[in-house]
């Protein structure tokens, strides 16, 4: 199977590592020339222009590019690319993805989330924990399943805004995490109680992550969880709903930069 892999930074550059790993013909394609100068060095195949991906007649489109980026990746290839699968890596709001596929007349495209952490993405692809894959359309849902044969995780298939919901979902979980260890924090000190061991004791519970509980005092930062909080909060305000939880997360964040 041949993969073109559309922004080749850390989730691009995982993700084409991975499928070339697993036996797959692989071409990265970046805006950035040293980026793709690099990945030449270490042996991986580039393409400089957008123009060159329908003479390659990929398989799958991987769309790892950020999300403000999208579209404008996607106008550049769909015309010359309609026998493609066009999968977006990208973290959406729930619904933009339809709305893209609708725009441009794409029936053969996908959201497939990343879970990967910024600095450990190559770490993280080669052990996942489950595969989220967002389509209506039954030719792509088989072909992403044929492309993630060698995976013995859970694939779970759902509509497009589900699989957007469920990355939003996720990182904002973690922020929540985070959060709380914070708020706990504030009341150990006050009452001169050592939080980490608190925190130690409380997340032996099986039930219970250890996520965050090492982060006492820190504010969650990074490229993804201050920008998925934000988008998802905007996201219920949207449809009219205020998020009093994401609200007050963000505001306890904040409180601690």
């Amino acid at each position: 199977m041949k993969h073109i892999i559309i922004g080749a930074g850390c989730i691009g550059k995982a993700t084409g590592i991975w499928f070339k790993s697993n036996n797959n013909e692989v071409l990265f394609h970046d805006i950035n020339e040293e980026v793709l100068t690099n990945l030449s060095k270490k042996g991986y195949k580039t393409l400089k222009e957008s123009s060159q991906i329908k003479d390659e007649k990929p398989d799958i489109i991987w769309i790892c590019t950020a999300e403000w980026d999208t579209e404008s990746a996607i106008q550049k290839i769909y015309k010359d690319n309609q026998n493609s699968i066009i999968v977006i890596r990208s973290t959406m709001p729930p619904g933009e993805t339809e709305k893209i596929a609708k725009k441009y007349n794409l029936t053969h495209i996908a959201h497939v989330p990343e879970f990967l952490r910024q600095k450990v993405a190559i770490e993280d692809i080669f052990n996942k924990d489950r595969i989220i894959i967002g389509s209506k359309d039954e030719k792509t849902k088989q072909k992403l399943k044929e492309a993630y044969k060698s995976e013995t995780i859970p694939i779970i298939f759902t509509d497009i805004a589900t699989s957007e919901l469920i990355k939003y979902s996720a990182n904002c979980w973690l922020a929540t995490q985070i959060s709380f260890w914070n708020e706990i924090k504030k009341i150990c000190d006050k009452l001169k109680v050592n939080p980490q061991q608190v925190a130690n004791a409380v997340t032996l519970d099986r039930r219970i992550s250890k996520y965050g509980s090492n982060m006492l005092g820190e504010p969650f930062g990074g490229f993804c969880f201050p920008k998925d909080t934000e988008s998802l909060v905007k996201a219920f305000e949207k449809n009219n709903i205020d998020p009093i939880l994401l609200k007050a997360i963000r505001k306890v964040n904040e409180s601690l930069k």
